[in-house]
């Protein structure tokens, strides 16, 4: 639940911003390229609803990334303001336009126009964050998706590996909810081979690989010996 304070807060950063006509913070440093001068603008003119729609044209994980994604280093690490001060706090306001748009009863569903169902049918392998914008995007154009995942729940890492103090459970289902809701099929704990690989071949017209990184990446610490010496009195 938002608080007076927080839309109080909400607007001061939203007035911080200068609307840049070049963009950086989208065009250099957002990965998506985020159109982050007009939902900024949109949420100056209390219009959260239209502001959520100019999100969900370019990613279906807002409540996420407004919350995880490293900002500093990207959008708000290309921001004007933080040449001389502080840089406008984009990711704040990026889950605030989410959180206050489910607030308001709007889901992803309500900024698509999504056509008549297409003949063409599309497996996504993995249900992590990269499988659920795939499938989004592809729902979003009518194509049937039908998403594999081997675990009995959808998120990957953002459910098995984020910490709920950084990102709370709630958010995560509430996203992925909305995803599913766009008319996306899931098969819980489907283990891939090669055998069943080869019937989704025949079934479908295309596959989605998203497997995930599985294997944690190692920090590269030099193991040395060292001699231990017990003093006595």
């Amino acid at each position: 639940m938002l608080l007076a304070k927080d839309v109080q807060n909400i607007e001061e950063d939203v007035n911080y911003c200068l609307n840049c006509k070049v963009k950086p913070c989208s065009n250099k440093g957002c990965p998506l390229m985020n159109n982050i001068p007009d939902f900024i603008r949109l949420v100056k003119e209390n219009k959260v609803f239209e502001a959520y729609k100019v999100l969900s044209d370019t990613t279906v994980l807002p409540g996420v990334c407004g919350r995880i994604c490293p900002h500093e280093k990207q959008c708000q690490g290309s921001c004007v303001r933080g040449i001389k001060g502080e840089p406008v706090s984009i990711g704040k306001i990026e889950a605030y336009i989410y959180d206050k748009a489910h607030e308001m009863g709007y889901s992803l569903k309500d900024c698509y126009s999504i056509p008549a169902e297409s003949k063409l049918k599309v497996a996504v392998i993995g249900g992590g964050p990269a499988g659920l914008t795939c499938a989004a995007f592809l729902a979003r154009e009518g194509v049937k998706v039908t998403i594999y995942e081997k675990y009995d729940k959808l998120g990957g890492i953002l459910s098995h590996g984020i910490p709920e103090f950084r990102l709370p459970k709630k958010i995560v289902e509430k996203t992925i909810n909305d995803i599913l809701d766009l008319g996306i099929k899931v098969e819980y704990n489907f283990l891939l081979d090669r055998k069943n690989l080869d019937k989704l071949k025949e079934e479908y017209d295309a596959i989605f690989l998203s497997l995930g990184a599985n294997k944690s990446s190692k920090m590269g610490v030099v193991r040395r010996k060292f001699k231990w010496c017990i003093w006595r009195k």
